[in-house]
C-alpha cells in the first residue's frame, strides 16, 4: 500500500467517526423534541425552544458531514460536535427529569429549571455557530433556517409565567407557615391543578405524594439534607388538605411543620446547617461554607451584600437548637408514619415503611419504641412471606435484639430463629441473621431454646467455612455461646466441628453425667 493510500484510509476513518457522531447528534436532537413536545407547564417557551430543535433537527439531516469537516477541520468538527451532544443531552434530562417528578417540587424551583433551560439554548446556538454554513454550498432555505434556529436560540428566554412565578410564592409561603388553614391548602392545591392540566383529586395529591417520598428517599440517600427537608414540607402542604389522610400521630406531625425552611438552609452551601454562626450584619452561615468564603478574600455579607466591619462570627445557639429540634421532630414524624405503614394492610405502603423503619430502628431509643408500639411480631411476618420486605425486616429484628435485651425471649417465641434457620436453608444467607442469632444467644437463659431450634446447630457449624468472612465468624461466635450446653457441644461434633469438643474435653470433667458426654466426643473425634 502506498503511503497517499494509507493516508486516504486514514481520512476515511476519521470520516466515518465524525459521521457517527454526527448520527448520534441528531438522533439526540430527535430525542430531545420527542421530550419536550408534551411538557405540560410553560408551555409557550417550551414550544419556541421545540421548534428550534426540530428545525436544528432539518438542518442536521440535510448537511453533509464531509463538508462540515472539510471547512472547520477535523478535530474541531469533533469537538464542535460532542459539546453539541452534551448540551442536547443535558437540556433533554433536564426536561426528562422535570416531567417525570412531582409538579409541585418543580414548580417550587421552575425558576431556576428554565433559567438553567436559558442557558443551554444559548450555548447550543454557540456550539452550531463556528459550522460556517453560511460560506459552505448548500440551499438558500437551509442557510435562512440557520441563521434563524441560532438568532432564536441566542434570543431565547425561558421565562417564568406570573401565574407559575405566584403559585412558586405561595407554596414557598405554605410551606413556611406554622400552621396551615386546610381550606387555604385545597385552594393552592387547585391552582397548581390548573397548572398542570390536571383535577385537584385524591388522584392527583396520592401521585403527587408517592413522588414526593421517592425524592425525598434519594436525596437523603445522596446526604442532600436540604432537599429531603423540603420535600418533606411539600408532603406535609399536600396533607394539609385533608383529600388523603395524613400518617397517625397528628401531634408529630405539628411539630414537623412547626419551622419555615429558609432559616436552616446556609445560602452557600445550600445544606442544612450543621454549626450555624452569625457575621456582623446578623445573616447565619455553615461555619464551614462562610470560613472558605472570608478565606477567598472576600469581606462583605454573602446575602446582603454590605461590607462587613468584622469577619468575627458568633455561634447562633437558638438557630442550632431550633434545627435539633426539628431534626427530633422530623424522625419522630417519621417512625410515626412507618409504625402506620408497618401496621397496614397494604403490602406496597407495609414495605415502604419498613424500608424506612430499619433505618430509624438502628437509633436504639426508636428500637425501644417500635417494642412498645408491639412491632416485633410484625417483623417476624415477613420472613415468612416473600411479597414483604425481608431484609428490612431481618435488619429491625437485630436491631430490637441488640437494644432491646428484655424483650430477647419474645424475638424467639415469635418464631424468628426458626424463620431464619429456613431462609439461610433456602439460600437467603445474610449478615443481619446471624447477628441475631448471635444476640440471641449472648443471653444464657436463651442458650436452650436457640440450639434445640431443628437444623441450627449443624447449619451454624456449615456457616463457619462461609465464604463471607464476617458470617463465618459470627457462626462460630453462635456455636462459642451455645457451647455452655453440653449436649450442645456433643451436636456440634457429630456435625463436624471440634472446636468446642477439645475446650471441654481439656476442662477434666469429673461428674457421671460430663463424664458420659466425654465419652461421646471421644467417639464422633475417632469417627472424624
Amino acid at each position: 500500500m502506498s503511503t497517499m493510500d494509507f493516508n486516504i484510509g486514514i481520512e476515511d476513518v476519521g470520516v466515518a467517526i465524525l459521521q457517527e457522531l454526527w448520527n448520534r447528534v441528531a438522533l439526540q436532537a430527535v430525542e430531545l423534541a420527542k421530550e419536550t413536545r408534551d411538557v405540560m407547564i410553560e408551555k409557550g417557551s417550551f414550544r419556541e425552544f421545540l421548534r428550534s430543535i426540530t428545525e436544528l433537527d432539518v438542518l442536521l439531516k440535510a448537511l453533509n458531514v464531509r463538508t462540515i469537516e472539510a471547512a472547520m477541520g477535523t478535530e474541531s468538527t469533533k469537538v464542535a460536535l460532542e459539546k453539541l451532544n452534551d448540551k442536547l443531552r443535558r437540556a433533554r434530562k433536564i426536561i426528562k427529569n422535570y416531567k417525570a417528578g412531582s409538579h409541585l417540587r418543580f414548580l417550587l424551583h421552575s425558576h431556576s429549571v428554565l433559567t438553567e433551560m436559558s442557558g443551554l439554548a444559548k450555548d447550543i446556538a454557540t456550539t452550531i455557530s463556528p459550522f460556517q454554513l453560511s460560506n459552505l454550498d448548500m440551499a438558500l432555505n437551509l442557510k435562512s433556517m440557520n441563521d434563524e434556529v441560532i438568532e432564536k436560540l441566542n434570543s431565547m428566554e425561558f421565562s417564568v409565567a406570573a401565574a407559575t412565578e405566584t403559585i412558586a410564592l405561595e407554596i414557598e409561603n405554605s410551606v413556611s407557615q406554622s400552621s396551615r388553614n386546610r381550606e387555604n391548602a385545597v385552594k393552592l392545591l387547585e391552582k397548581i391543578a390548573e397548572a398542570v392540566g390536571a383535577d385537584a383529586n385524591v388522584s392527583l395529591v396520592q401521585t403527587e405524594l408517592a413522588l414526593l417520598k421517592q425524592e425525598k428517599e434519594e436525596m437523603e440517600v445522596q446526604k442532600k439534607q436540604a432537599e429531603a427537608l423540603q420535600l418533606s414540607q411539600l408532603m406535609q402542604l399536600l396533607y394539609s388538605t385533608e383529600i388523603v389522610p395524613g400518617p397517625r400521630n397528628e401531634e408529630a406531625s405539628t411539630c414537623h411543620k412547626q419551622y419555615p425552611i429558609g432559616s436552616f438552609i446556609c445560602p452557600l452551601c445550600k445544606e442544612m446547617m450543621v454549626d450555624p454562626v452569625v457575621v456582623f450584619c446578623g445573616h447565619s452561615f455553615e461555619r464551614n461554607a462562610i470560613q472558605e468564603y472570608f478565606e477567598s478574600g472576600k469581606k462583605n455579607c454573602p446575602t446582603c451584600k454590605e461590607e462587613l466591619q468584622s469577619l468575627e462570627l458568633t455561634p447562633n445557639v437558638n438557630l442550632r437548637s431550633s434545627i435539633e429540634e426539628w431534626k427530633k421532630n422530623d424522625m419522630d414524624w417519621r417512625f410515626q408514619a412507618a409504625v402506620s405503614g408497618i401496621n397496614s394492610d397494604d403490602h406496597i405502603r407495609k414495605n415502604q415503611a419498613l424500608d424506612d423503619m430499619q433505618v430509624l430502628v438502628e437509633i436504639s431509643h426508636y428500637a425501644v419504641r417500635a417494642r412498645e408500639e408491639g412491632l416485633l411480631p410484625k417483623f417476624v411476618e415477613p420472613l415468612k412471606d416473600t411479597t414483604l420486605n425481608t431484609k428490612a425486616a431481618v435488619k429491625c429484628l437485630h436491631c430490637l435484639a441488640k437494644y432491646c435485651d428484655d424483650r430477647k425471649r419474645e424475638i424467639i417465641e415469635a418464631g424468628a430463629v426458626r424463620r431464619i434457620v429456613k431462609r439461610i436453608y433456602n439460600g437467603e444467607t445474610e449478615l443481619n441473621a446471624i447477628a441475631i442469632l448471635l444476640e440471641l444467644s449472648k443471653t444464657e437463659a436463651l442458650v436452650e431454646k436457640i440450639g434445640n431450634t431443628k437444623d441450627c446447630i449443624p447449619l451454624l457449624v456449615y456457616l463457619v467455612s462461609y465464604p463471607n468472612p464476617e458470617i463465618a465468624l459470627k457462626a462460630q461466635d453462635v456455636l462459642r455461646n451455645l457451647s455452655s450446653n453440653t449436649h450442645f457441644v456433643v451436636k456440634m461434633a457429630e456435625s463436624g466441628f471440634f472446636q468446642s469438643f477439645v475446650a471441654r474435653f481439656s476442662q477434666g470433667e469429673n461428674n457421671e453425667s460430663k463424664r458420659s458426654d466425654t465419652k461421646r466426643l471421644e467417639h464422633c473425634w475417632r469417627q472424624r
